[in-house]
């Protein structure tokens, strides 16, 4: 039987027609590779429920719809960031992409230190082509993916930020993709962090949908962490009701490098975070926590593959869910250790907290290990709140509504603390309160 899903997007259709228009349109190199990856996605088109991978996740209504590009037109739109003012934007580092294309007057970047490249996509090609191009044409020939050869062939935008080696970003870099668009509108961001041997940085990375927008992003980021280097990015999806959001980040780490990654989902009809890391030094050392908050008929697919190859190497995972109406959440978390990853460390927990009959997760925690030096867990719950527990706050003077929300902070806490303690962590408290404020099922 066939494993794919035959889609016909408009915008898919123009290729030769909108290409003259994408960055670095005219470099022969990345002429190649855009149309080498469109051919490839015509020939894989989407993967179906057959894929294994997929197996929780069906994309046949992302398929029924006629997306087209984005407009360059979009990108210049006067968009109201108020409802954004807690996206800490106070911040001297910050990109603003608006319906997929870059808006230089929402942006800013002040007092760079020396070492540092924070730009777009398509400057970084113009002034810094010899940088980007090796990680471009590394990570489109990785492997067999419709939705990342679809990415390199219309990858309209995106940040690049690159830190020399030894240097430290004290402030944190702010990305914000804001999307309102007024018709169905695909959206390819490529990103791409670069940090050199002993260097440091934080990013926050914010997708943000308007009202009922019906739009598909469908962004790729590449993370390369070199020796000793530290990278912290968090990431926070609240896009429209009627969003898609399919997003894939690639990491690599060196020797006794450091990833602390984090992800929350919160917004989106239907959402798939992947997050794929290959600790490819002595010592390295992966974090990733996250939050997947949905309600009504959402789909959220938190999807993880930590790949251990070499000796030494930790790895953590927590991801806490809370699914509410007649939402659908998955957890797929694998976790590799190679034949040479001796004295490997790896753990990974998924915990979902059900608050409706209607409510369904399916979690799949795997190992696979192939060394015999090695100390690796893994674990998976799901359930409802505790009814002796929600009695007690009672007891105490809280009304049903106000000792549910209580119960439902306190299974969050955990991730929410493991964020460094600052303007990020109370934005967060801010999501879950607003989440929790819009009202809960009663069964």
């Amino acid at each position: 039987m066939s494993r794919q899903i035959i889609a016909e997007f408009p915008f898919v259709e123009r290729f030769d027609e909108l290409s003259a228009e994408f960055p670095g349109a005219g470099l022969d190199w990345l002429d190649t590779m855009r149309r080498t990856s469109l051919d490839r996605f015509n020939r894989l088109a989407l993967p179906s429920t057959r894929v294994e991978a997929w197996k929780y996740t069906n994309l046949r209504e992302l398929a029924k719809t006629p997306f087209e590009m984005a407009e360059a037109s979009s990108g210049s739109a006067s968009l109201d960031l108020s409802e954004q003012a807690a996206m800490g934007s106070e911040s001297a580092h910050r990109l603003v992409f608006a319906n997929g294309i870059y808006n230089a007057s929402l942006s800013r970047l002040e007092t760079l230190p020396d070492g540092v490249i924070i730009t777009n996509l398509e400057d970084a090609l113009t002034t810094h082509g010899s940088l980007v191009r090796p990680h471009l044409e590394r990570l489109s020939s990785l492997e067999e993916d419709a939705l990342l050869a679809l990415n390199t062939a219309f990858m309209m935008n995106g940040y690049v930020v690159i830190v020399e080696e030894g240097i430290e970003v004290g402030t944190p870099i702010e990305l914000l993709f804001l999307s309102d668009p007024s018709s169905p509108t695909s959206i390819h961001p490529r990103n791409l962090i670069v940090a050199g041997a002993e260097s440091n940085a934080k990013l926050t990375e914010w997708h943000v949908g308007s009202g009922d927008s019906d739009y598909w992003s469908n962004p790729v980021t590449e993370v390369v962490v070199g020796p000793e280097a530290a990278v912290s990015h968090r990431k926070v999806q609240r896009e429209s009701a009627s969003a898609f959001h399919l997003a894939q980040t690639r990491v690599s780490l060196a020797g006794n490098a450091t990833y602390t990654g984090f992800l929350m989902s919160a917004g989106a009809r239907l959402s798939r975070c992947e997050v794929e890391a290959r600790l490819e030094g002595d010592g390295a050392n992966c974090e990733l926590d996250g939050i997947y908050l949905a309600r009504d008929h959402q789909h959220s697919d938190i999807t993880t593959r930590i790949a251990h190859t070499e000796p030494g190497g930790n790895s953590r995972q927590v991801f806490k869910g809370v699914l509410d109406g007649h939402s659908h959440g998955v957890f797929q978390g694998q976790v590799s250790v190679s034949p040479d990853a001796q004295r490997t460390d790896g753990h990974q927990l998924n915990k979902t907290l059900l608050l409706s009959e209607g409510a369904e997760i399916d979690t799949k925690p795997e190992l696979e290990i192939c060394a015999d030096d090695v100390k690796c867990s893994h674990g998976a719950t799901a359930g409802q709140l505790d009814e002796l527990e929600l009695f007690y706050l009672r007891s105490r003077g809280l009304d049903a509504e106000e000792a549910r929300q209580v119960l439902i902070r306190a299974f969050i806490a955990e991730v929410v603390e493991s964020v460094e303690e600052g303007d990020f962590q109370d934005q967060l408290n801010t999501i879950i309160d607003d989440w929790l404020s819009n009202g809960l099922s009663t069964s």
